[in-house]
């Protein structure tokens, strides 16, 4: 799993991670040797993806990084201000001094917050600083661990089987739904991520309020309609009321341009760069500045905060498209000192689909097919989808976020699922319909989807 992260690591640094002996570091290695034949860790990556059981297995078994156990401990003041540290200790079995010497670390991003661990004597620990300032930092986090949710240690499952439990019983789903409808926002993952977080955290952290979440709430007559229905939810205090409209109106409505200056220069470099490197003449449209901009400011986010997002190369594919994919790749390597693999692949992409406009495959109209998606841009999946065949036509498939697939199944039956990211399905039981593609998509990978289809 953390082999992931980067390529090379020394035993000692395993070690240190996994909480163990060199000695037992070693000899684990030994026993995952059938993994080490291949050449990279992508081709690892794409090993391990084959058998997803392995990838389970591996869940049970290992041992918590210091990163994890610090978010362990914050999942823990999540639920209460004063926690007991011997007793997470036993529950993640280490000692209670390499949990203090963890969330010593912790100490640079808590002043971002204003935010302090304290010891009390014969108590345990407390989380000094306003309510409003743990409730952002608690969000933060929340996003992190339900972005990397796939490889933390089966002991975070608790806290997402609980948030299943928060979803129905205060209905958090259609809250957040209707939020976005407010907000003049139909499909935007990462927004509906953050609503339903801070609902979770207004639910659970109900008991704990203070002067700033009790505050004036703004009235701007444009949004009393909803600053109304957040008011009648009953679910948020006044601090996530202003939070909520104001991030609404600032964030998600205002133009990419203007609300981030500087990295609209540095989309235009970066676009200059790729056409030059390439010998292409990329146009510079404001819809690709927009979709190279989005993952430039997740990228800054993510790395700002240390959260690590991954994404499985697709190796089976023509040459044609391999090597300028990998000669992209290859750029923006060189053009970012750091870029996690989700976003180097969003970006080589995202060129590669200018670069190629031209090549689409055309298949027999069909129905019934859902594309199911996490955080990729709708506009890159349409782009996919017609790499495969699939015309930008709302009569041949619909666009389903993972966050309303659950809903959307009730309610319907489609003939093929499709998704084009490192998605869990295991819990509906559409293993007999469901195709997965890995970008870039190319004219070979279309047969996937020919016992599904009518007419190819």
């Amino acid at each position: 799993m953390y082999c992931l992260r980067r390529n090379v690591y020394s035993t000692s640094e395993l070690a240190q991670i996994l909480n163990i002996s060199e000695f037992k570091a070693k000899r684990y290695l030994k026993d995952l040797e059938c993994l080490f034949e291949e050449e990279s860790i992508e081709n690892i990556h794409n090993k391990i993806n084959k058998v997803p059981k392995i990838i389970e297995k591996l869940r049970k078994k290992q041992s918590f990084t210091p990163e994890e156990r610090q978010m362990y401990v914050i999942l823990k003041f999540l639920k209460a201000d004063i926690i007991n540290l011997s007793q997470i200790s036993e529950e993640i079995g280490v000692t209670r001094r390499t949990l203090t010497n963890d969330l010593n670390e912790l100490k640079e991003i808590l002043e971002k917050f204003h935010l302090e661990i304290k010891n009390l004597t014969r108590y345990g620990i407390i989380l000094e600083g306003k309510e409003s300032d743990k409730r952002s930092f608690f969000n933060l986090y929340l996003i992190k661990i339900s972005i990397e949710q796939k490889y933390l240690p089966k002991a975070f499952d608790g806290i997402f089987q609980k948030f299943q439990e928060l979803k129905k019983e205060y209905n958090v789903y259609n809250i957040v739904k209707e939020m976005l409808t407010f907000m003049n926002i139909q499909d935007n993952t990462f927004a509906f991520l953050n609503l339903e977080l801070k609902s979770y955290i207004s639910i659970l952290r109900k008991e704990y309020q203070d002067f700033s979440t009790d505050i004036k709430i703004e009235e701007v007559e444009e949004d009393r309609k909803f600053r109304e229905f957040l008011k009648k939810t009953k679910l948020y205090t006044n601090f996530e009321i202003n939070l909520i409209i104001e991030t609404s109106r600032k964030q998600y409505k205002g133009n990419l341009m203007n609300l981030y200056p500087e990295k609209t220069i540095e989309a235009e470099k970066l676009i200059r760069f790729i056409g030059e490197s390439t010998k292409t003449d990329i146009k510079i449209t404001k819809e690709l500045l927009a979709r190279i901009m989005l993952i430039i400011i997740v990228r800054d986010y993510k790395i700002e905060f240390n959260i690590n997002e991954f994404y499985i190369f697709n190796n089976a594919i023509g040459k044609a498209y391999l090597i300028p994919y990998k000669k992209i790749s290859e750029l923006l390597k060189e053009y970012f000192e750091e870029i996690d693999s989700f976003d180097l692949a969003s970006l080589a992409m995202t060129f590669l689909t200018n670069i190629y406009l031209d090549n689409q495959n055309k298949i027999e109209k069909v129905k019934d097919i859902a594309i199911v998606y996490n955080f990729l841009h709708r506009d890159m999946i349409i782009d996919l989808c017609e790499d495969i065949g699939l015309k930008r036509d709302e009569q041949m498939y619909k666009l389903i976020s993972t966050f309303d697939f659950e809903e959307y199944l009730m309610k319907n039956n489609p003939k093929v699922v499709i998704a084009f990211e490192d998605i869990d399905f295991s819990k509906y039981n559409i293993e007999d319909r469901l195709v997965e593609f890995n970008f870039p998509i190319t004219k070979y990978d279309k047969l996937k989807l020919k016992p599904f289809l009518e007419n190819i």
